[in-house]
Protein backbone atom coordinates (compact mmCIF):
# COMPACT_ATOMS: atom_id res chain seq x y z
CA UNK A 1 0.00 0.00 0.00
CA UNK A 2 1.51 3.40 -0.97
CA UNK A 3 1.91 6.30 1.47
CA UNK A 4 -1.18 8.22 0.34
CA UNK A 5 -3.39 5.16 0.75
CA UNK A 6 -1.92 4.47 4.16
CA UNK A 7 -2.58 8.04 5.27
CA UNK A 8 -6.15 7.87 3.97
CA UNK A 9 -6.80 4.61 5.81
CA UNK A 10 -5.34 5.99 9.04
CA UNK A 11 -7.54 9.05 8.67
CA UNK A 12 -10.62 6.89 8.27
CA UNK A 13 -9.74 4.65 11.20
CA UNK A 14 -9.24 7.69 13.42
CA UNK A 15 -12.81 9.01 13.01
CA UNK A 16 -14.56 8.94 16.37
CA UNK A 17 -18.13 7.80 16.88
CA UNK A 18 -19.39 9.25 20.18
CA UNK A 19 -23.00 10.10 20.96
CA UNK A 20 -25.48 10.01 23.78
CA UNK A 21 -28.68 7.98 23.75
CA UNK A 22 -30.70 11.15 23.15
CA UNK A 23 -28.77 12.06 20.02
CA UNK A 24 -25.82 14.45 19.90
CA UNK A 25 -26.34 15.36 23.53
CA UNK A 26 -28.67 17.12 25.94
CA UNK A 27 -26.38 19.31 28.02
CA UNK A 28 -26.80 23.04 28.62
CA UNK A 29 -23.72 24.90 29.84
CA UNK A 30 -25.03 28.46 30.12
CA UNK A 31 -28.35 30.33 30.30
CA UNK A 32 -29.94 27.16 31.64
CA UNK A 33 -32.50 28.62 34.01
CA UNK A 34 -34.94 31.28 32.83
CA UNK A 35 -38.32 32.34 34.12
CA UNK A 36 -39.72 31.83 30.62
CA UNK A 37 -39.64 28.04 30.91
CA UNK A 38 -38.25 25.60 28.38
CA UNK A 39 -39.16 24.34 24.92
CA UNK A 40 -38.67 21.03 23.12
CA UNK A 41 -36.68 21.06 19.88
CA UNK A 42 -36.02 17.90 17.84
CA UNK A 43 -33.32 17.91 15.17
CA UNK A 44 -32.69 15.57 12.24
CA UNK A 45 -30.10 15.61 9.46
CA UNK A 46 -30.53 15.08 5.73
CA UNK A 47 -28.36 15.66 2.66
CA UNK A 48 -29.05 17.46 -0.59
CA UNK A 49 -27.81 15.33 -3.49
CA UNK A 50 -25.68 16.55 -6.36
CA UNK A 51 -27.87 18.10 -9.04
CA UNK A 52 -28.82 15.54 -11.69
CA UNK A 53 -26.99 14.51 -13.72
CA UNK A 54 -24.06 14.29 -11.30
CA UNK A 55 -20.66 14.87 -12.83
CA UNK A 56 -19.10 12.09 -10.76
CA UNK A 57 -19.95 8.96 -8.77
CA UNK A 58 -20.00 9.64 -5.02
CA UNK A 59 -19.94 6.28 -3.22
CA UNK A 60 -19.65 7.60 0.34
CA UNK A 61 -19.56 10.97 2.11
CA UNK A 62 -18.60 10.32 5.73
CA UNK A 63 -19.20 13.47 7.82
CA UNK A 64 -18.26 13.80 11.50
CA UNK A 65 -20.32 16.39 13.39
CA UNK A 66 -18.85 17.76 16.60
CA UNK A 67 -21.83 19.54 18.16
CA UNK A 68 -24.50 22.20 17.77
CA UNK A 69 -24.84 25.70 19.25
CA UNK A 70 -27.98 27.86 19.34
CA UNK A 71 -27.45 31.61 19.59
CA UNK A 72 -30.28 33.55 21.28
CA UNK A 73 -31.27 37.13 20.45
CA UNK A 74 -30.01 38.08 23.91
CA UNK A 75 -28.09 36.25 26.58
CA UNK A 76 -25.56 33.50 26.35
CA UNK A 77 -25.35 30.78 23.72
CA UNK A 78 -26.81 27.35 24.39
CA UNK A 79 -24.34 24.57 23.61
CA UNK A 80 -25.49 21.07 22.73
CA UNK A 81 -22.50 18.78 23.09
CA UNK A 82 -21.56 15.46 21.55
CA UNK A 83 -20.44 14.07 18.20
CA UNK A 84 -21.61 11.60 15.57
CA UNK A 85 -20.64 10.43 12.09
CA UNK A 86 -23.09 9.97 9.23
CA UNK A 87 -22.72 8.78 5.64
CA UNK A 88 -24.47 11.58 3.75
CA UNK A 89 -25.10 9.36 0.73
CA UNK A 90 -27.62 7.48 2.88
CA UNK A 91 -29.17 10.76 3.98
CA UNK A 92 -30.13 11.74 0.43
CA UNK A 93 -33.36 9.83 1.08
CA UNK A 94 -33.10 9.12 4.83
CA UNK A 95 -33.03 11.24 7.98
CA UNK A 96 -30.47 10.82 10.73
CA UNK A 97 -31.32 11.64 14.34
CA UNK A 98 -29.39 14.51 15.93
CA UNK A 99 -31.43 14.55 19.12
CA UNK A 100 -34.32 16.03 21.08
CA UNK A 101 -33.51 18.84 23.49
CA UNK A 102 -36.08 19.92 26.07
CA UNK A 103 -35.41 20.45 29.77
CA UNK A 104 -32.19 22.37 29.04
CA UNK A 105 -33.45 24.58 26.18
CA UNK A 106 -34.75 27.96 27.43
CA UNK A 107 -37.78 29.36 25.64
CA UNK A 108 -36.97 32.49 23.62
CA UNK A 109 -35.87 33.78 20.25
CA UNK A 110 -32.81 32.22 18.59
CA UNK A 111 -31.05 33.99 15.74
CA UNK A 112 -28.82 31.21 14.44
CA UNK A 113 -27.72 27.59 14.67
CA UNK A 114 -24.06 26.61 14.35
CA UNK A 115 -22.79 23.11 13.57
CA UNK A 116 -19.19 22.02 14.14
CA UNK A 117 -17.98 20.08 11.09
CA UNK A 118 -15.11 18.06 12.51
CA UNK A 119 -14.06 16.07 9.43
CA UNK A 120 -15.23 14.54 6.20
CA UNK A 121 -14.02 11.92 3.75
CA UNK A 122 -15.53 11.53 0.29
CA UNK A 123 -15.04 8.29 -1.66
CA UNK A 124 -15.72 8.52 -5.38
CA UNK A 125 -14.88 6.86 -8.69
CA UNK A 126 -14.81 7.63 -12.38
CA UNK A 127 -16.69 5.64 -15.01
CA UNK A 128 -17.77 5.47 -18.62
CA UNK A 129 -21.39 6.17 -19.53
CA UNK A 130 -23.14 2.95 -20.53
CA UNK A 131 -20.50 0.69 -18.94
CA UNK A 132 -21.52 -0.80 -15.57
CA UNK A 133 -19.15 -0.19 -12.68
CA UNK A 134 -16.35 2.15 -11.76
CA UNK A 135 -13.31 2.33 -14.02
CA UNK A 136 -10.85 -0.27 -12.66
CA UNK A 137 -8.60 1.23 -10.00
CA UNK A 138 -10.47 4.55 -9.87
CA UNK A 139 -12.11 4.31 -6.42
CA UNK A 140 -10.44 7.05 -4.35
CA UNK A 141 -10.94 8.52 -0.87
CA UNK A 142 -10.39 12.27 -0.41
CA UNK A 143 -10.25 13.85 3.08
CA UNK A 144 -11.43 17.40 3.75
CA UNK A 145 -9.17 20.43 4.03
CA UNK A 146 -9.74 20.79 7.78
CA UNK A 147 -12.43 21.25 10.44
CA UNK A 148 -14.72 24.27 10.48
CA UNK A 149 -18.11 25.48 11.61
CA UNK A 150 -21.21 26.25 9.54
CA UNK A 151 -23.86 28.70 10.71
CA UNK A 152 -27.50 28.96 9.71
CA UNK A 153 -29.09 32.36 10.30
CA UNK A 154 -32.80 31.98 10.95
CA UNK A 155 -34.95 34.24 8.73
CA UNK A 156 -37.86 36.47 9.68
CA UNK A 157 -36.53 37.60 13.03
CA UNK A 158 -35.29 34.21 14.22
CA UNK A 159 -36.54 30.91 15.59
CA UNK A 160 -39.09 31.63 18.32
CA UNK A 161 -39.60 28.87 20.87
CA UNK A 162 -42.28 29.53 23.47
CA UNK A 163 -42.56 27.86 26.85
CA UNK A 164 -43.65 24.20 26.50
CA UNK A 165 -43.60 24.45 22.69
CA UNK A 166 -42.71 21.33 20.71
CA UNK A 167 -40.91 21.99 17.42
CA UNK A 168 -38.72 20.21 14.88
CA UNK A 169 -36.08 21.16 12.33
CA UNK A 170 -34.17 19.12 9.75
CA UNK A 171 -30.64 20.35 8.98
CA UNK A 172 -30.09 19.98 5.23
CA UNK A 173 -26.42 19.55 4.19
CA UNK A 174 -25.61 20.61 0.61
CA UNK A 175 -22.93 18.12 -0.48
CA UNK A 176 -22.22 19.82 -3.82
CA UNK A 177 -21.31 23.09 -2.08
CA UNK A 178 -18.33 21.39 -0.43
CA UNK A 179 -16.89 19.57 -3.46
CA UNK A 180 -14.51 20.57 -6.22
CA UNK A 181 -14.99 18.21 -9.18
CA UNK A 182 -13.05 18.06 -12.43
CA UNK A 183 -13.54 15.39 -15.11
CA UNK A 184 -15.46 13.18 -12.64
CA UNK A 185 -12.65 13.43 -10.08
CA UNK A 186 -13.18 15.00 -6.65
CA UNK A 187 -10.09 17.16 -6.24
CA UNK A 188 -11.05 18.80 -2.92
CA UNK A 189 -13.52 18.55 -0.04
CA UNK A 190 -13.96 21.97 1.55
CA UNK A 191 -15.72 22.38 4.89
CA UNK A 192 -14.34 25.90 5.31
CA UNK A 193 -15.73 29.41 4.74
CA UNK A 194 -15.93 28.92 0.97
CA UNK A 195 -18.79 26.46 1.55
CA UNK A 196 -21.16 29.33 2.33
CA UNK A 197 -24.43 27.57 1.51
CA UNK A 198 -23.61 24.20 3.02
CA UNK A 199 -26.44 24.22 5.62
CA UNK A 200 -30.08 25.20 5.57
CA UNK A 201 -33.00 24.18 7.77
CA UNK A 202 -36.38 22.68 6.95
CA UNK A 203 -39.24 23.25 9.38
CA UNK A 204 -40.83 19.91 10.20
CA UNK A 205 -44.48 19.38 11.01
CA UNK A 206 -47.82 20.08 9.38
CA UNK A 207 -46.42 22.70 6.98
CA UNK A 208 -43.95 20.22 5.49
CA UNK A 209 -45.52 17.76 3.00
CA UNK A 210 -45.02 14.07 3.77
CA UNK A 211 -47.00 10.89 4.44
CA UNK A 212 -46.71 11.52 8.21
CA UNK A 213 -49.62 12.28 10.50
CA UNK A 214 -50.18 15.78 11.91
CA UNK A 215 -48.51 15.00 15.25
CA UNK A 216 -45.35 13.56 13.66
CA UNK A 217 -42.16 15.33 12.56
CA UNK A 218 -39.92 13.03 10.52
CA UNK A 219 -39.01 9.49 9.53
CA UNK A 220 -35.80 8.03 10.98
CA UNK A 221 -34.77 5.53 8.35
CA UNK A 222 -33.00 2.18 8.21
CA UNK A 223 -31.11 2.44 11.50
CA UNK A 224 -29.01 -0.71 11.76
CA UNK A 225 -27.30 -2.09 14.83
CA UNK A 226 -27.39 -4.42 17.81
CA UNK A 227 -30.69 -4.69 19.67
CA UNK A 228 -31.81 -4.65 23.29
CA UNK A 229 -35.47 -4.97 24.29
CA UNK A 230 -37.51 -4.20 27.40
CA UNK A 231 -41.26 -4.63 27.07
CA UNK A 232 -42.21 -2.66 23.95
CA UNK A 233 -39.07 -0.51 24.09
CA UNK A 234 -36.60 -1.48 21.37
CA UNK A 235 -33.10 0.01 21.75
CA UNK A 236 -30.67 -0.17 18.89
CA UNK A 237 -26.98 0.72 19.02
CA UNK A 238 -25.97 2.02 15.61
CA UNK A 239 -22.79 3.56 14.23
CA UNK A 240 -23.92 7.08 15.16
CA UNK A 241 -25.47 6.40 18.57
CA UNK A 242 -28.07 4.56 20.58
CA UNK A 243 -31.79 5.27 20.27
CA UNK A 244 -34.95 3.73 21.68
CA UNK A 245 -38.25 3.42 19.80
CA UNK A 246 -41.54 2.10 21.17
CA UNK A 247 -43.42 -0.66 19.34
CA UNK A 248 -47.20 -0.45 19.14
CA UNK A 249 -50.11 -2.06 17.32
CA UNK A 250 -49.03 -0.44 14.02
CA UNK A 251 -45.46 -1.81 13.98
CA UNK A 252 -44.66 -3.92 10.91
CA UNK A 253 -42.45 -6.99 11.45
CA UNK A 254 -40.54 -8.11 8.36
CA UNK A 255 -40.59 -11.58 6.75
CA UNK A 256 -37.13 -12.15 8.28
CA UNK A 257 -38.92 -12.78 11.58
CA UNK A 258 -40.57 -15.81 9.99
CA UNK A 259 -37.25 -16.87 8.41
CA UNK A 260 -35.74 -16.97 11.90
CA UNK A 261 -38.71 -18.97 13.27
CA UNK A 262 -40.02 -16.02 15.29
CA UNK A 263 -43.48 -14.51 15.60
CA UNK A 264 -44.60 -11.44 13.66
CA UNK A 265 -44.88 -9.48 16.91
CA UNK A 266 -42.71 -7.91 19.58
CA UNK A 267 -41.62 -11.49 20.32
CA UNK A 268 -39.52 -11.26 17.13
CA UNK A 269 -37.26 -8.75 18.88
CA UNK A 270 -34.46 -10.65 20.60
CA UNK A 271 -31.54 -9.27 22.61
CA UNK A 272 -28.26 -9.01 20.67
CA UNK A 273 -29.93 -9.44 17.29
CA UNK A 274 -28.61 -7.31 14.45
CA UNK A 275 -31.60 -5.55 12.97
CA UNK A 276 -32.76 -2.56 10.97
CA UNK A 277 -35.52 -0.33 12.29
CA UNK A 278 -37.58 2.49 10.86
CA UNK A 279 -39.07 4.94 13.32
CA UNK A 280 -41.18 8.07 13.44
CA UNK A 281 -40.06 11.11 15.40
CA UNK A 282 -43.07 12.58 17.20
CA UNK A 283 -43.59 16.22 18.20
CA UNK A 284 -42.79 15.45 21.84
CA UNK A 285 -39.47 13.84 20.90
CA UNK A 286 -40.57 10.24 21.45
CA UNK A 287 -39.84 7.64 18.77
CA UNK A 288 -42.46 5.25 17.40
CA UNK A 289 -41.23 1.96 15.94
CA UNK A 290 -42.89 1.54 12.53
CA UNK A 291 -40.92 -1.46 11.27
CA UNK A 292 -38.54 -4.09 12.64
CA UNK A 293 -36.29 -6.19 10.42
CA UNK A 294 -33.84 -8.67 12.00
CA UNK A 295 -30.92 -9.80 9.85
CA UNK A 296 -30.78 -13.56 9.22
CA UNK A 297 -27.61 -14.63 11.04
CA UNK A 298 -26.02 -17.91 9.88
CA UNK A 299 -23.91 -18.14 13.04
CA UNK A 300 -25.55 -16.59 16.09
CA UNK A 301 -22.25 -16.38 17.99
CA UNK A 302 -20.85 -13.90 15.44
CA UNK A 303 -22.94 -10.86 14.59
CA UNK A 304 -20.59 -8.56 12.66
CA UNK A 305 -22.15 -7.09 9.53
CA UNK A 306 -20.77 -4.57 7.04
CA UNK A 307 -23.00 -2.77 4.56
CA UNK A 308 -21.66 -1.17 1.41
CA UNK A 309 -22.10 -0.34 -2.26
CA UNK A 310 -20.76 -2.60 -5.01
CA UNK A 311 -18.26 -0.43 -6.88
CA UNK A 312 -16.72 -2.56 -9.65
CA UNK A 313 -18.46 -5.04 -11.94
CA UNK A 314 -17.38 -8.41 -10.44
CA UNK A 315 -15.26 -10.58 -12.70
CA UNK A 316 -14.29 -13.23 -10.14
CA UNK A 317 -16.90 -15.74 -8.94
CA UNK A 318 -15.55 -15.62 -5.37
CA UNK A 319 -14.52 -11.97 -4.95
CA UNK A 320 -15.99 -8.47 -5.30
CA UNK A 321 -15.47 -4.92 -4.05
CA UNK A 322 -17.59 -2.54 -1.99
CA UNK A 323 -17.30 0.88 -0.41
CA UNK A 324 -18.53 0.60 3.20
CA UNK A 325 -21.25 2.96 4.41
CA UNK A 326 -22.42 1.26 7.61
CA UNK A 327 -21.55 -1.54 10.02
CA UNK A 328 -23.06 -3.45 12.94
CA UNK A 329 -20.38 -4.41 15.44
CA UNK A 330 -20.87 -7.42 17.70
CA UNK A 331 -21.21 -6.60 21.39
CA UNK A 332 -18.43 -9.04 22.28
CA UNK A 333 -15.61 -10.69 20.38
CA UNK A 334 -16.06 -8.44 17.36
CA UNK A 335 -13.81 -8.87 14.35
CA UNK A 336 -14.34 -5.25 13.26
CA UNK A 337 -12.33 -2.18 14.32
CA UNK A 338 -13.86 0.49 16.51
CA UNK A 339 -14.56 3.04 15.24
CA UNK A 340 -15.53 1.42 11.96
CA UNK A 341 -13.91 3.15 8.93
CA UNK A 342 -16.98 4.38 7.03
CA UNK A 343 -16.15 5.15 3.41
CA UNK A 344 -13.36 2.57 3.10
CA UNK A 345 -12.99 0.52 -0.08
CA UNK A 346 -13.09 -3.17 0.89
CA UNK A 347 -12.19 -6.39 -0.93
CA UNK A 348 -14.71 -9.16 -0.18
CA UNK A 349 -13.93 -12.87 -0.46
CA UNK A 350 -16.91 -15.22 -0.44
CA UNK A 351 -16.64 -18.17 1.95
CA UNK A 352 -17.35 -21.63 0.55
CA UNK A 353 -21.10 -22.09 0.35
CA UNK A 354 -21.86 -18.42 1.03
CA UNK A 355 -25.59 -17.75 0.75
CA UNK A 356 -27.36 -14.84 -0.93
CA UNK A 357 -30.76 -13.34 -0.08
CA UNK A 358 -32.94 -10.25 -0.51
CA UNK A 359 -34.08 -8.14 2.42
CA UNK A 360 -37.51 -7.44 0.92
CA UNK A 361 -39.04 -6.04 4.13
CA UNK A 362 -42.42 -7.02 2.71
CA UNK A 363 -42.26 -4.61 -0.25
CA UNK A 364 -43.55 -5.43 -3.73
CA UNK A 365 -40.62 -7.17 -5.41
CA UNK A 366 -40.27 -8.71 -8.90
CA UNK A 367 -41.16 -12.35 -9.46
CA UNK A 368 -37.54 -13.17 -10.27
CA UNK A 369 -36.39 -12.15 -6.78
CA UNK A 370 -35.54 -15.82 -6.22
CA UNK A 371 -32.69 -15.41 -8.73
CA UNK A 372 -30.80 -13.63 -5.96
CA UNK A 373 -31.34 -16.34 -3.38
CA UNK A 374 -29.25 -19.38 -2.53
CA UNK A 375 -25.59 -20.13 -3.28
CA UNK A 376 -24.46 -17.78 -6.03
CA UNK A 377 -21.29 -16.46 -7.62
CA UNK A 378 -20.09 -12.92 -6.95
CA UNK A 379 -20.77 -12.15 -10.60
CA UNK A 380 -24.48 -12.12 -9.75
CA UNK A 381 -23.90 -8.68 -8.17
CA UNK A 382 -24.35 -5.38 -10.03
CA UNK A 383 -22.51 -2.09 -9.55
CA UNK A 384 -24.74 0.25 -7.55
CA UNK A 385 -26.32 -2.49 -5.48
CA UNK A 386 -26.04 -2.16 -1.71
CA UNK A 387 -25.36 -5.37 0.19
CA UNK A 388 -25.04 -6.36 3.84
CA UNK A 389 -22.27 -8.89 4.54
CA UNK A 390 -22.05 -11.29 7.47
CA UNK A 391 -18.34 -11.16 8.29
CA UNK A 392 -16.26 -14.17 9.34
CA UNK A 393 -12.82 -12.58 8.87
CA UNK A 394 -11.47 -9.01 8.80
CA UNK A 395 -7.87 -8.08 7.99
CA UNK A 396 -5.87 -4.94 7.30
CA UNK A 397 -3.53 -5.78 4.47
CA UNK A 398 -1.49 -4.01 1.83
CA UNK A 399 -1.78 -4.43 -1.91
CA UNK A 400 -5.59 -4.34 -1.98
CA UNK A 401 -8.01 -1.45 -2.62
CA UNK A 402 -8.42 0.31 0.71
CA UNK A 403 -6.10 -2.15 2.40
CA UNK A 404 -9.02 -4.09 3.92
CA UNK A 405 -9.91 -7.71 3.17
CA UNK A 406 -12.98 -9.44 4.60
CA UNK A 407 -14.57 -12.86 4.22
CA UNK A 408 -18.36 -13.13 4.15
CA UNK A 409 -20.59 -16.19 4.44
CA UNK A 410 -23.86 -14.34 3.74
CA UNK A 411 -24.79 -11.54 1.31
CA UNK A 412 -28.12 -9.71 1.69
CA UNK A 413 -29.33 -7.31 -1.00
CA UNK A 414 -30.32 -4.10 0.78
CA UNK A 415 -31.23 -0.53 -0.04
CA UNK A 416 -29.41 1.64 -2.57
CA UNK A 417 -29.71 5.41 -2.19
CA UNK A 418 -29.77 7.38 -5.41
CA UNK A 419 -31.16 10.68 -6.70
CA UNK A 420 -32.44 11.51 -10.17
CA UNK A 421 -34.99 13.42 -12.20
CA UNK A 422 -38.47 12.00 -12.64
CA UNK A 423 -39.10 11.29 -16.32
CA UNK A 424 -42.65 10.00 -15.68
CA UNK A 425 -44.70 11.10 -12.68
CA UNK A 426 -46.28 8.86 -10.09
CA UNK A 427 -49.39 6.86 -10.95
CA UNK A 428 -50.06 5.28 -7.57
CA UNK A 429 -47.86 2.22 -8.05
CA UNK A 430 -44.72 3.50 -9.78
CA UNK A 431 -42.83 6.36 -11.40
CA UNK A 432 -39.71 6.53 -13.59
CA UNK A 433 -36.33 8.20 -13.24
CA UNK A 434 -34.48 9.49 -16.28
CA UNK A 435 -31.45 7.34 -17.04
CA UNK A 436 -29.31 10.34 -18.00
CA UNK A 437 -29.94 11.95 -14.59
CA UNK A 438 -28.48 9.03 -12.61
CA UNK A 439 -24.84 8.37 -11.63
CA UNK A 440 -23.02 6.96 -14.69
CA UNK A 441 -21.40 3.97 -12.91
CA UNK A 442 -24.78 2.19 -12.92
CA UNK A 443 -24.14 1.71 -16.65
CA UNK A 444 -27.73 2.31 -17.72
CA UNK A 445 -28.42 2.07 -21.45
CA UNK A 446 -32.26 2.06 -21.47
CA UNK A 447 -34.20 5.34 -21.47
CA UNK A 448 -35.96 5.37 -18.08
CA UNK A 449 -35.72 3.31 -14.90
CA UNK A 450 -38.98 2.21 -13.27
CA UNK A 451 -39.35 2.76 -9.52
CA UNK A 452 -41.91 0.36 -8.01
CA UNK A 453 -43.97 1.65 -5.07
CA UNK A 454 -45.80 -0.36 -2.41
CA UNK A 455 -49.23 0.67 -1.15
CA UNK A 456 -49.53 -1.33 2.03
CA UNK A 457 -51.36 -1.00 5.33
CA UNK A 458 -49.12 -1.55 8.35
CA UNK A 459 -48.95 -3.60 10.47
CA UNK A 460 -50.30 -6.24 8.04
CA UNK A 461 -48.31 -5.10 5.01
CA UNK A 462 -45.43 -2.71 4.55
CA UNK A 463 -45.68 0.50 2.53
CA UNK A 464 -43.54 3.13 0.79
CA UNK A 465 -43.07 6.35 2.77
CA UNK A 466 -42.87 9.88 1.34
CA UNK A 467 -41.07 13.08 2.29
CA UNK A 468 -41.50 16.37 0.45
CA UNK A 469 -44.66 14.96 -1.17
CA UNK A 470 -47.69 13.45 0.55
CA UNK A 471 -48.15 10.45 -1.76
CA UNK A 472 -47.06 8.92 -5.05
CA UNK A 473 -49.49 10.87 -7.22
CA UNK A 474 -47.72 14.10 -6.20
CA UNK A 475 -44.51 12.90 -7.88
CA UNK A 476 -44.14 15.05 -11.00
CA UNK A 477 -41.83 14.85 -14.02
CA UNK A 478 -38.89 17.23 -14.03
CA UNK A 479 -38.47 17.25 -10.24
CA UNK A 480 -35.51 15.71 -8.38
CA UNK A 481 -36.25 12.72 -6.14
CA UNK A 482 -34.04 10.65 -3.87
CA UNK A 483 -35.01 7.05 -3.22
CA UNK A 484 -34.04 4.30 -0.78
CA UNK A 485 -34.67 1.23 -2.90
CA UNK A 486 -33.71 -2.35 -3.66
CA UNK A 487 -31.90 -2.33 -7.00
CA UNK A 488 -32.44 -5.37 -9.27
CA UNK A 489 -30.90 -4.09 -12.52
CA UNK A 490 -32.05 -2.08 -15.53
CA UNK A 491 -33.43 -5.08 -17.41
CA UNK A 492 -35.60 -6.30 -14.54
CA UNK A 493 -39.35 -5.70 -14.51
CA UNK A 494 -38.82 -3.68 -11.30
CA UNK A 495 -35.36 -2.05 -11.60
CA UNK A 496 -35.92 -0.21 -8.30
CA UNK A 497 -38.27 -1.12 -5.41
CA UNK A 498 -38.63 1.96 -3.21
CA UNK A 499 -39.07 1.94 0.56
CA UNK A 500 -38.77 5.75 0.73
CA UNK A 501 -39.14 8.62 -1.75
CA UNK A 502 -38.05 12.18 -0.98
CA UNK A 503 -38.64 15.22 -3.16
CA UNK A 504 -35.60 17.38 -2.61
CA UNK A 505 -36.21 21.04 -1.75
Amino acid sequence: MNDSKALTLCFLLATVFLTACSGLGNVCHTNCTQNGGTATLSLTLQAKPLAPPPNTNILSYALAIGGITLTPASGNTVHITGSATFDLMRLQSDSGFLGTFSTTLPAGTYTSLTVALNSATVTYCTSTQGVPGCTPGSVTAVPDSGPSVATITFPNGGLVLTSNEQAGLSVDFNMADTLTVSNQKVTAVNLGPAAVNVLTTITLGSTHPSSLAANQLDYLDDITGTVAVSGNNVTITANYGTITAVADSNTFYSPNCTTLGLALSIACVQANQVASINAILNFDGTLELISYDPFPVPNATKTDWIEGTVSYAPTNSAQFFIVANDASVSTSGSLLPKPFPTGSPITVDLANGATFGVDTQGLNVPADVTNFEGTLAATALLPGQTVALHITNFALTGGLPGGILVTADAVELRFTRVAGTAAIGGNGSSFSLSTTSLPPYFGFTTANQLVELTNGTPPTTNTTFYDGVTNSTNITSGQTYSIRALYFGQLDSFPFVAAKVRQNP
